[in-house]
């Protein structure tokens, strides 16, 4: 069995490796009443002040070089800290920004699809999606930038784009405000020019902690230090809930939503540290807040008798002595792994000449029927001390079609005694269930002094069984395809 350690480095390995998709939606958490009763009604979204931001490269004054001196000769310590003040007045003071998160898609292949989604993010939720019980809203990202352009105005300067994010920064702009200009021009007029000249990091840089984010922002600059709000009604597409949304509000959400078109509503689902979502009306309402913990008894009865205290140290008894013998099956088994990853995964001959197919390998133990799979520390029946394996998954194009798989597995027992198993399968995808057919199977029981040897004649066997397999796949993807 893999350990949980080895699951969660996989996945952060398959996560920082597989290609990703910029979507043309953009997500907007919020609260609920600033959804509701705010964007909703008045079919508007506010840009708020951008010294409200919360990096501290943007809600501290901007303090670029001053070049020169003024007219008047030398100025004082005093003249320069007033200057910054103005300079910072009329490029943050006068400027407002719309922040939203870009979404990302990942190949249906990995095990987390939905990881970078803009609306999976767990601290976007917490910070300004009033702790999951607030919304995400959804937009189009080339309507939203076409109705913010179409409501320019009196604006002096506005821009759009994502966000670039740095660990360090030397300030910004390799020049300053020349006060010889400021002195022609008037100070707010360089200070504009300089934010213009200067805006991909004055307006669209963010330190490294923020990344997360994935920010794609709005940015308008005019003489007001009032917020400005611009018409969204249709760049809006989508509504998620958060996992605690009131479901008291939900008819009032409606109401508002009833005026516009196409906008599809659905919920956000929290479950075993993934988030999930659902279409509204085709899933249970969440809890508005998580139900008390029960102080009944376990639904469970336990099979072993004794008090808590006993089964307890039990079980952690049996825990102990699986790992001592996992641990030991681990060293055992790990040249076994390396020869049938080098030899199934690590051998491009074998695939090369798959048309329409796309390949990955995974350190999977697929191979191992569910119902010899290996029980958990201390439940009755056969006792196995690890198992492991590798699989090489065969996708057809497009995606969500076809799949062919060769799997190897090994169990090891605790006197070191093996199992071997290898299978392939494809699998063909349909709307009422996927239908898996079994194409070659081999299953090998052996003891500790011959496991490396029969390990080695089922590699052997199952990539024998390669061709023939391959035909009958590319016979089933040629028949539903037509190809």
């Amino acid at each position: 069995m893999i350990s949980g350690d080895e699951v969660g480095d996989f996945l952060e390995q398959e996560l920082a490796a597989a290609p990703r998709l910029l979507t043309p939606n953009l997500y907007h958490y919020t609260s609920s009443d600033a959804a509701i009763l705010g964007i909703l009604a008045n079919r508007t979204i506010r840009m708020s002040p951008f010294a409200g931001t919360n990096d501290l490269w943007e809600s501290r004054p901007l303090r670029p070089n001053l070049e020169g001196k003024l007219p008047r000769g030398e100025s004082s310590e005093q003249d320069v800290f007033s200057i910054w003040e103005d300079i910072d007045r009329y490029i943050r003071g006068h400027s407002k920004v719309a922040c939203f998160t870009q979404d990302w898609e990942l190949p249906g292949s990995v095990m987390q699809p939905d990881a970078l989604r803009g609306w999976s993010h767990l601290s976007l939720w917490a910070h300004y999606g009033a702790s999951h019980a607030g919304v995400c809203l959804r937009f189009d990202r080339d309507r939203l930038v076409a109705a913010f352009e179409a409501a320019q105005g009196n604006a002096v300067h506005q821009f759009y784009g994502p966000v670039r994010y740095r660990g360090a920064e030397f300030g910004v702009g390799p020049h300053g405000i020349s006060l010889a200009q400021a002195a022609e021009f008037g100070l707010d007029a360089v200070a504009l020019q300089y934010a213009n000249v200067h805006r991909d990091r004055v307006f669209f840089r963010k330190h490294a902690d923020w990344a997360s984010e994935s920010e794609f922002r709005l940015v308008r600059t005019d003489l007001s230090i009032e917020p400005h709000y611009f018409d969204i009604s249709e760049a809006l597409t989508g509504v998620v809930l958060g996992e605690t949304f009131p479901n008291d509000r939900i008819p009032a959400l409606l109401v508002m939503l009833a005026g516009f078109d196409d906008v599809e509503v659905l919920r956000a689902t929290f479950h075993n540290r993934t988030l999930q979502l659902f279409r509204r009306e085709t899933h249970a309402e969440s809890e508005s807040a998580p139900r008390p913990m029960s102080v009944t008894a376990s639904t469970i009865p336990p099979r072993r008798s004794g008090d808590l205290t006993q089964r307890l140290a039990s079980l952690e008894a049996a825990e102990r002595i699986a790992h001592i013998d996992r641990e030991a099956a681990m060293q055992a088994a790990a040249p076994l792994l390396r020869i049938w990853h080098e030899g199934l995964a690590d051998q491009p001959e074998l695939y090369a000449t798959w048309p329409g197919v796309v390949f990955n390998s995974y350190p999977q133990a697929t191979a191992i029927p569910p119902e010899d799979r290996r029980n958990r520390a201390g439940v009755p029946g056969e006792v196995i001390a690890y198992e492991a394996g590798h699989m090489v998954v065969a996708e057809h194009q497009p995606q969500y079609s076809f799949t062919c798989v060769m799997a190897i597995a090994l169990q090891i027992m605790p006197n070191g005694a093996g199992r071997l198993h290898s299978c392939i399968t494809t699998e063909e995808w349909a709307s009422g269930g996927n239908k898996r057919q079994e194409l070659y199977r081999d299953r090998r029981d052996t003891n500790l002094d011959e496991v490396l040897e029969t390990s080695s004649q089922v590699l052997a066997s199952l990539i024998e069984a390669i061709p023939d397999a391959r035909s009958k796949f590319d016979e089933l993807r040629g028949e539903r395809t037509g190809s």
